[in-house]
Order: C-alpha cells, then structure tokens, then sequence
C-alpha cells in the first residue's frame, strides 16, 4: 500500500503530466491574425454586443 507521500507525489505528477499535454496543445494552435489580449477592449465588446441584440429584437 502506498503512504500518503507516495500518494501525494503520484497527484502531483498526473497534475504536471496534464498541464505539460494541455500547454503543448495551446502552443500548436495558429491563432493568425488573432491580435493580442491587450489590444481586446471589454467596454468595446460589450456595446457591439447590445448593439447586435438591439438590431436582432428590432
């Protein structure tokens, strides 16, 4: 039977194993012209969405 130790450093290793296959799949995506999270403006967004729900009920 494995000690608590044993346990522990088993979760933590699945844990690492699963963010390493989860990273290299976020670095093979192409993201094109996709354009930085600092160029996103929130306040922005948020207008286009009322905007696009107004004309939709309209």
């Amino acid at each position: 039977m494995p000690t608590p130790e044993e346990d522990h450093r088993a979760v933590v290793a699945a844990t690492a194993r699963h963010i390493q296959e989860v990273v290299s799949v976020l670095r093979e995506l192409d993201f094109g012209d996709t354009p930085p999270a600092a160029a996103f403006d929130a306040a922005d967004a948020s207008d286009t969405v009322r905007e696009e729900g107004h004309r939709a009920a309209v």
